[in-house]
Order: C-alpha cells, then structure tokens, then sequence
C-alpha cells in the first residue's frame, strides 16, 4: 500500500489485536496485555461470589445490589475513560511513528541526493541532474517531487519537467537552510503547490560545495493526500479523527485532518493547557477546529516538529456507559420495590459476566495468533531457577525443532550450533550485559539451520535484576537478518569495483592526453632525425647518432600507440572470430620467446569457438597474459594455456566485470612463477603499473588487455598465492554463429 514501511502490515495487525484485547503497544512492536490467568481467577470468584449472594441473602441482597450498582457504575465510568485514553494514546504513538519512519526514509533520501551532488551532481548537465532526481523519487509513492535550487534560490531541477527556473528565495525552507548552516532538515508549513493544486510540505535540506558553503537546497515534497488515505485506512470509526500539526515551537498549525474539515490547511491551533496536557496523556476537551468535546490523545513524531492527535467523540465514547448507567439505576429503583426482581437482574449481570470471559478467551486466541505472524522468536529466561518460555519460531531461529524441551539458558547456547568465530563474542557481550556494563543486549551472529546454511540473527534482549542488582530474568526476541546481511555485503563489492572502474577511467583519459601530446612532439623529432639522416655521409658517426634517434623515436610511437589503444572505445571492426585459431597463431608467434627451462602445456579444441571481435585483440590478450607469465617464472616453471567453453546459469560477478547468465568461451593462462599479494592483485590493470624493473615494462599490457575485454562485454578472474603463481580467465561471449571470419 501507499507510504508505508515495509514492516507496516505487522504494525496494524499489533494495534488491531492488542487495542481489541485491553493491551498496550509500543513502537518495539511487544505488546503487553494483563495476565489472563489473574482475570479468570478474578472472574470465577466474582460469580460464585454473587451466586451465594442469589441463593443466602434475602433482603441484604436489595442493598448490596444498591450499592454495588452504584460501585458498578461508576468503575465502568472510570473503565471506559481509560479503555479510550489507552486505545487513543496507543494509536497515536504507533501513527507517530509510522509517520516518523516515513519521514527518515525521505530524509535519507535527500542527504544522499545532498552528498552526490556535491560529489558530482553539480558537474552534471541538466538534464541528468533531472534525470537523476525522477529515478531517486521512484518508489515513493508519498514523494510528489524532488527539486534542487541554487544559491539565488531558483530552482534549476525538478524530478518532474517543467517546474524548473522558479523563485523559492522567498519560502521559509529555502530561508532556513541559506541563513541557518546547522539547520538540519527542515519541515516547512503546509502549502499548496503550482501547477498542480496538491496540498503538500516540504522537506528540505542544505547544499554545499567542496569548501562548505552554501550551495543550494535539495527540496522533497511530501503529498499530504498519501498521508490523509492512510489515515483513513487506519478506520478508528465513527466520529473520531486523526491529526497532523506542525509545531515549530511558535504555533501549532494543522497539517492533515481525517475526516477532512473545509478550510483546515494551515490553520492555528491555540495553545490552551488542556492541549499542553495531550502528549502526557488522553485529555476530554472542547477541540478548536470543530467545537466538538472529544477525548483527544497526542504523541510528537520522533525527529520532526510534528504532532499527531486521534480524537474521539465524548457523547460516542460515553454513550454505552450512560445507557448502562440508566439500566442499573432502574434495576436498582425496582428491586428497592420488589425483591423478587433483584434476583433476576443478578442472574441478568452474571450472564454479561459470562459474555465477558469470552470474549477474554478469544482476545487471548487473537493475540497469540499476533506473536506468532509476527516472525520473531520470543524468550523470557528465569536465570535463578522457575519456568522459562522460549517461543516455536525461537525454537526455529536456533535451528532446533519447534517441540524441544525448553531446559536452561545456558544449555540451550550450548546445544545450539553457534558459527565457531561468533561464540566467544557472544559469550563476552552477555557477560557485559549481566554484570550491568550495558543498558540492553544486543548481538547478530551466525547459526547453522538443519538445511545446511548459515543464518544471522540479530538478538535483543535485556536482564531483570531483583533489589540486590542481581539478574533474574532474561528476556527478549530474535529476528532472522541472513538477507540483511547479503545485501549488504553485495553492496559494498558493487561500491568497491565502481571506484576502481571510476579510477581506471580517469588514468585512461589522462594518459590519452599526454600521448596526443607526445605524439606531436615525436613528429617533429623524427622529421629532424629524417633530415639529419639524408644528409649525414654514409658510415658516419652522424649517421649513426641519426639512425639511433629514429629509432627511438619509434619507439616511443609505439608506446603512444598502446596508450591510444587502450583509451580508444572502437578498437577496429568486429567479425566472428575464432578465439582457439586465434590463440594457437599467437602461441606460435611468442614459441621462439620461451625459454627452455619453462614448460608449455596447451589445451586448445579443433573445434571453433566463435567470439565476436578480431584476431588483432585475440592475438594481443593472449601475447600480454603469456609474456606476463613468462616473466614471472624466471628461473623454470610450467605455462599452460587453455580454451573451454562455460555455461553461466546465472548472473554472477567475477574479479573485474559481471557475467551474465548465457555461454562463455574462457581462455585461460596459468602459470607456477612468483604469484602476486593482495596489494597487487588490485592493481594489476592499472595503466603504467608494473612490477618489472626500470626499463623492461611499460605498465599497459595487462591494461590494455582489460580495456579489449570490457569492450567486448565479458570478464577477467584472476587467482594468484605468493610462491605458487598464478591463473588469469578471460571470459568472452560466445557467439551464436558457428563459423567465423578466417584470419589473414
């Protein structure tokens, strides 16, 4: 549904259950509800109790009768009061913090946007900036748009077109976050936007450059018809409402009103001393937007200078109790008259007594329907001897069956199957909580489950302590974070190969640079050394100082030609080629280059395996992977080359580059030379990176090979242990041809 997190459904279904049942809810999501079996006990005493009363008292009977009606009456007065101020005060928390979760959610949203545009957004051109700002509003169904302004306060970029170039200097948000560095997020007044007509606030923050100052404001606003429908889904009933307010310390004004009032926008709320008295408690007061007494309940929203209210009608509220109130005072004038009649109006109240027990039964049915839909494990330990309860879905989380015997707490750690590099974390963070070092326990380690995986859980708890200070309860829930954890881990690969790609870029562009450069200035070397050249006498010493610099000079030509192959995005027409042809020609043309103490081990099929690309880049990879093995056996070893196809099931990443679920030609270069460490692994493809001495390398073969590869969209893998050498996996789309271009 509509602007709701996504533990939204388990929220309401806590508020339904619990608000239904008598309980209480928190924003932990525990719900605390009155022992049943006190109730019970309470109940069977209260029966037996007016029974003997029916059956041994006569004329005693009209006045206790009297006087308990009295009493009746009025702890049901004082029953229903509290019953609506628990109901109201409890909604108004859990609506207060759904609304607060919301708002984070759109508050991360604006200091990411705040921090990539001063990374990089600024730099951006318009219409990537916009771009940018509709896909971050996606999803969020509760965000009518996204803009940006500049320091003028013009606003220069809207997620939505034709919004841009407008003046906001004059609106409070733009003023607070230009005059106020420390502002923070900022909710503004309601208002109503143009061209649309939406009722709306904005949520801003600040902008600044590289050197801190103020740049601009990153804007989001916030639909307040998203809010208002969930409001109403929430359905309290007839002639209650929900409130949003702002309070920014000055006045308090009105956000959003369910059932909606005409005219409400933006309207004061006077600070009287029963709406001071709101957040504490549920207050009966007379409400300034309708008039109309209401019991009304209030909670601030965590974070933000906003107030919810749920209110009731007073005359609603009251309404079952003064009709109750009416029968027990007739009941009571006709059994002051005939005694006869008190015996059936005691009959009458036993029965509603009997109603209210079952109803009690199935308040108990629906609220252990609630824990359980939950999807957490609960557990409450008596570390000083007693019953303990430990829930099924706990039972599930420790990998134990559902029906195991709940023994000691510390029996149960020791049957569980605890990873090995999480016990001695676990054991040590309890000790803290225990000796009363920590206010809560809180921990996420690893379990291992019948079905073979490791799952993290992430455990709350805290200790009971008696007046000595000794714990003697330990109680808390658990929840299964195993996803959590994935998705954070796969996050921070994708961040950490943006960076190197982002890196690799930026060497090639420079050194694109520098080589057009240095290309002109060999050209005119080589045209003096050309001239020199002609006119020095044959067998010269000029001659030779001549024949020496063109010789230089080319090559320094080739450099600069690798340079510009590797930064060149077309890198020649591509045809279906076959990579084992291709690689045995190039094996052929590096064989003489071998030394003898190496040897070389091939496995290249007859069969073609056809890539689209060409043998020029073919012979290059494998040249430079070879030559780089080569190397790094300098005294003997083994260099095995080899071709197989490989069927990639499903998208997965490699060291450098992604594959995507689809067949592979992988050529493979394994050595058993000097092998590479960790340092060195991340940065073998770097431009101008080598390990060869001064002279003997120019850093660009193994870049020039990841240029080629990513330019025909497939992936490098790369395996190396210091002392045991190395093993490089090109993988190249196979291409759905069965023949290839012949090679020349």
């Amino acid at each position: 549904m509509a602007w709701q997190p996504p533990r939204r459904r388990h929220v309401e279904a806590q508020l339904i259950e619990c608000l239904s049942a008598g309980g209480t809810v928190r924003f932990d999501q525990r719900c605390h509800m009155p022992l049943t079996s006190t109730l019970r006990i309470t109940g069977t005493i209260r029966t037996a109790r007016l029974r003997r009363w029916v059956i041994g008292v006569g004329v005693v009977a009209i006045v206790a009768n009297a006087a308990a009606a009295a009493y009746d009456s009025w702890r049901s007065h004082l029953q229903a009061v509290a019953d609506t101020s628990r109901e109201l005060e409890n909604t108004a928390h859990i609506v207060a913090a759904q609304t607060a979760e919301s708002l984070r959610t759109m508050d991360v949203l604006l200091r990411d946007t705040a921090e990539w545009y001063a990374r990089s957004g600024a730099a951006t051109v318009p219409n990537a900036v916009d771009a940018a700002l509709a896909s971050r509003a996606q999803g969020l169904p509760q965000l009518l748009r996204m803009t940006i302004s500049d320091v003028h306060g013009i606003r220069r970029y809207s997620s939505r077109s034709g919004l841009a170039d407008l003046d906001v200097s004059a609106r409070t948000d733009f003023i607070a976050q230009r005059d106020n560095p420390k502002a923070g997020l900022f909710v503004s007044e309601p208002m109503t936007t143009m061209p649309e007509q939406r009722h709306v606030i904005a949520l801003s923050r600040r902008l600044t450059d590289k050197s801190g100052r103020f740049a601009g404001v990153v804007t989001g606003f916030i639909d307040l018809d998203t809010i208002q429908a969930f409001y109403r889904r929430i359905n309290l009933g007839a002639l209650s409402s929900m409130l949003l307010l702002r309070d920014d310390g000055n006045d308090v004004r009105l956000v959003v009103r369910e059932p909606p009032v005409r005219g409400g926008l933006g309207k004061p709320i006077p600070i009287t001393p029963e709406f001071s008295m709101v957040m504490q408690s549920a207050v009966r007061m007379r409400t300034p937007i309708d008039g109309v007494e209401r019991f009304v309940a209030g909670a601030r929203v965590d974070g933000f200078p906003l107030i919810t209210l749920v209110t009731r009608n007073s005359a609603i509220v009251l309404a079952p109790w003064r009709e109750q109130a009416l029968r027990v005072a007739g009941r009571t004038l006709l059994l002051t008259l005939l005694g006869a009649l008190a015996i059936a109006a005691l009959v009458a109240q036993l029965r509603r007594i009997e109603r209210g027990e079952r109803a009690l039964r199935e308040s108990e049915e629906r609220y252990a329907l609630a824990m359980e839909g939950a999807n957490e494990g609960h557990f409450d330990w008596h570390l000083q001897g007693g019953p303990s309860f430990v829930s099924p879905r706990m039972h599930e989380l420790c990998g134990r069956g559902p029906d195991t015997p709940v023994t000691t707490h510390a029996e149960v750690l020791a049957e569980t199957a605890i990873h090995p590099d999480d016990r001695l974390r676990i054991d040590a963070t309890l000790a803290e909580h225990m000796k009363g070092r920590t206010e809560r326990y809180e921990l996420e380690y690893r379990v291992h489950h019948p079905d073979g995986e490791w799952h993290w859980l992430l455990v709350r708890g805290r200790c009971m302590r008696n007046a000595t200070g000794e714990p003697h309860r330990f109680l808390g829930s658990a929840i299964d974070v195993t996803e959590r954890k994935r998705a954070e881990a796969e996050r921070a690969a994708l961040e950490e190969r943006l960076r190197q790609a982002e890196k690799m870029e930026a060497i090639g562009r420079f050194a694109s640079g520098i080589a057009h450069d240095f290309n002109n200035v060999l050209g005119g070397i080589s045209a003096y050394g050309e001239m020199l050249l002609d006119d020095a006498p044959p067998g010269s010493t000029r001659e030779r100082y001549a024949r020496n610099v063109l010789t230089a000079t080319a090559r320094g030509r080739e450099l600069v030609e690798q340079i510009l192959t590797y930064t060149r995005k077309q890198r020649g027409k591509r045809v279906p080629t076959d990579l084992g042809r291709a690689a045995r020609e190039a094996l052929e043309l590096i064989r003489s280059s071998i030394p003898a103490s190496i040897m070389s081990v091939t496995s290249i099929p007859e069969t073609p395996l056809v890539v689209i690309g060409n043998t020029t880049q073919i012979h290059q990879i494998v040249m430079n992977l070879c030559s780089n093995a080569i190397h790094a056996m300098p005294a003997e070893g083994t260099l095995r080359v080899a071709v197989v196809t490989v069927d990639v099931t499903a998208e997965r990443s490699v060291s450098h580059g992604n594959l995507h679920a689809r067949p592979y030609v992988c050529l493979r270069v394994e050595d058993t030379g000097s092998g590479m460490d960790e340092a060195t692994l991340g940065r073998i493809f770097e431009p101008f990176f080598t390990t060869k001495e001064a002279g003997h390398g120019t850093g660009l073969g193994l870049a020039l090979v990841y240029a080629i590869v990513a330019d025909l969209e497939g992936g490098i893998e790369v395996k190396s242990v210091p002392a045991q050498g190395s093993t490089f996996s090109v993988y190249l789309p196979l291409a759905e041809v069965t023949v290839a271009v012949p090679t020349t």
